[in-house]
């Protein structure tokens, strides 16, 4: 009986500070999108706190990859993926390493280097394919159809890009008991809506960033919000009614310059400065549109420098590739160069012993 109490004493021990851990963990996962120094924070310190298993520093290493990118840091978030992919060979759960994998291919899309990004999320995919239909397959799906919906519109046409938003919203759909996937939700209708607009269906993209809209406001996403309410005032503006995008776009800047998102601060600053210019208010142009050339040289620089240091690491890896390649050409070489020395050994061998015996035949003939 004492052995037995002492024993859960002992686990309860164990397994409350990792309840605790993965609580944090999760908190820190939710904020990553308007609070990511929050969530960097709560993950490194529960890096540097515990003694992580495999798989908790795997999703901790994944929140700070995130929360980077939500910074649009997207050198320090591609850093922390690549560490989380150093883990792969000891992950055990493959629910885990799809996740992985599925994050991945969206950091190398973010950096606009596609044929990575393809690569991980076929390696996603290849994974997900046999598992039983439930909630974690639902959302990795969506996952992977929303990325690739955001490569194919780069690299294809929106026409096909838009195949690959409905698909993601179709699977995210199936999850929403759980609220934090309806961010993933606005996210694929904003930018189907985007899509939408391009290819000149003004009706259905407004249609499309009014859920978006919907969506956000459930998980009250502010940053997803604005974004939607900035593709909602590109209709408006299309249609000539600028008086109505300028009042929406005002809207979405609050809660854009709350949320601290440059990329975001951009789009709502040049999106007012048009508007402005088209109802001939000159001096809220001006104003806007420094706002907008100020913000766009720092992230041009900070993507010039990414984009360059990305590139420099793509160099690394190919030539180390070449190296080893190098390295097996050598052996191959040295193996066949051995092979042919044997080859002329016994050849060599075979024929002073040939003229040996012959010899020998002939002074026995002679006898």
């Amino acid at each position: 009986m004492y052995f037995l109490i002492g024993t859960l004493l002992l686990l309860s021990q164990v397994l409350w500070p990792q309840q605790e851990a993965d609580s944090s963990l999760a908190y820190a996962r939710k904020q990553v999108y308007e609070n990511p120094d929050k969530s960097i924070e709560i993950a490194i310190g529960l890096l540097n706190a515990t003694k992580p298993t495999t798989d908790f520093k795997v999703r901790a290493l994944i929140v700070l990859s995130t929360a980077y990118s939500s910074k649009r840091e997207y050198e320090k978030s591609l850093e922390y993926s690549l560490n989380a992919l150093d883990l792969l060979p000891k992950i055990k759960d493959v629910q885990l390493k799809i996740y992985l994998l599925n994050r991945i291919g969206i950091r190398y899309q973010e950096l606009k280097i596609y044929d990575k990004a393809i690569a991980y999320l076929d390696e996603a995919y290849k994974l997900m394919e046999p598992l039983p239909d439930n909630t974690f397959k639902a959302e990795s799906i969506g996952f992977n159809n929303l990325a690739r919906g955001f490569i194919y519109r780069e690299q294809m046409s929106c026409e096909i890009a838009l195949n690959y938003f409905d698909s993601a919203i179709e699977s995210y759909k199936k999850v929403l008991t759980n609220p934090i996937y309806n961010a993933n939700v606005s996210t694929a209708y904003y930018n189907r809506g985007n899509c939408l607009i391009t290819i000149g269906r003004a009706k259905d993209a407004k249609d499309s960033f009014l859920l978006a809209i919907e969506y956000a406001e459930k998980t009250n996403a502010k940053s997803l919000i604005a974004f939607a309410q900035k593709g909602l005032a590109s209709v408006y503006t299309a249609k000539g009614q600028n008086k109505n995008a300028i009042a929406l776009l005002t809207n979405a800047l609050q809660n854009s310059e709350e949320v601290g998102d440059k990329v975001l601060n951009r789009a709502v600053y040049n999106a007012l400065a048009n508007n402005y210019l088209a109802v001939t208010d000159l001096e809220n142009y001006s104003l806007f549109h420094g706002k907008w050339q100020s913000i766009n040289g720092e992230i041009i620089k900070t993507e010039r420098k990414t984009i360059d240091n990305s590139i420099k690491n793509l160099i690394h890896e190919n030539s180390k590739k070449v190296e080893v390649f190098q390295t097996r050409i050598n052996l191959y070489l040295t193996s066949i160069t051995i092979l042919i020395l044997l080859v002329i050994v016994f050849t060599l061998r075979l024929i002073f012993s040939s003229e040996k015996t012959l010899k020998s035949l002939k002074m026995e003939l002679k006898i």
